[in-house]
């Protein structure tokens, strides 16, 4: 699991800048964001060079939320990988509404229109042909999320890495999803259940099913921290 870059709106809260948090939903990532992209991509690109690494792994598979600040993350960090990056609206950011968490709506739906916004989102040209949108043809955010069902949808995005391919995947995703996912299912792992994920790092788990079926999910770990 994989934090987005540093978004306006995480620039925004910083700052205490109420125009920015509020007058735009579905921001994009600010210059700062994509220097922790670029580290990111350092980072990937030296796992890729060792054989023992998941990510080097001919199984990978890559998926991001479809808000913008992670498709932005996914495509800098994954650049020079041949592999599609298939957005996943279950991996979206937890905490929609229609004034505080308007980060969390989308802006854009069906392939054409989210590829437009990321391009005119971006200060550098992506590679957004590598996008496989085909999950967002219709609206696929909350306006509004209560608990329960933010439950359950976390829950389908955990099912779906538990139950999908032998090898490993790679998500961009969202804090306060990571937060929710280690503070549930990870209670006893100290700063991690407390969702201390700085933008960029990646997170490694093992996510699986027990005999009876009910998920499992074991040894998280802050495998990169652009930070330190």
């Amino acid at each position: 699991l994989i934090r987005h870059a540093e978004s306006e709106h995480n620039e925004a809260e910083r700052n205490s800048d109420l125009r920015g948090l509020l007058l735009k939903r579905d921001h994009g990532i600010t210059t700062a964001g994509y220097k922790q992209c670029d580290a990111l991509h350092e980072y990937v690109a030296s796992q890729r060079a060792d054989a023992a690494s998941p990510w080097a792994d001919a199984r990978l598979e890559l998926y991001a939320s479809p808000l913008t600040r992670a498709i932005q993350t996914a495509l800098i960090a994954t650049d020079g990988i041949d592999k599609p990056l298939v957005l996943l609206p279950d991996a979206r950011e937890l905490g929609a509404g229609p004034i505080a968490g308007r980060d969390s709506l989308g802006a854009a739906v069906g392939v054409l229109e989210i590829l437009d916004r990321v391009s005119d989102e971006s200060a550098r040209p992506l590679a957004i042909e590598r996008v496989e949108a085909n999950r967002c043809e219709r609206r696929w955010w909350s306006r509004w999320e209560p608990h329960f069902r933010a439950r359950r949808r976390v829950d389908r995005f955990l099912g779906e890495l538990a139950d999908g391919g032998d090898g490993p995947a790679a998500v961009v995703c969202h804090s306060l999803l990571i937060r929710s996912i280690l503070r549930r299912h990870c209670p006893d792992d100290g700063d991690l259940a407390r969702g201390l994920i700085p933008n960029c790092s990646v997170l490694s788990i093992d996510v699986g099913r027990d005999g009876d079926g009910a998920l499992r999910l074991a040894n998280p770990a802050l495998a990169f921290n652009p930070t330190e």
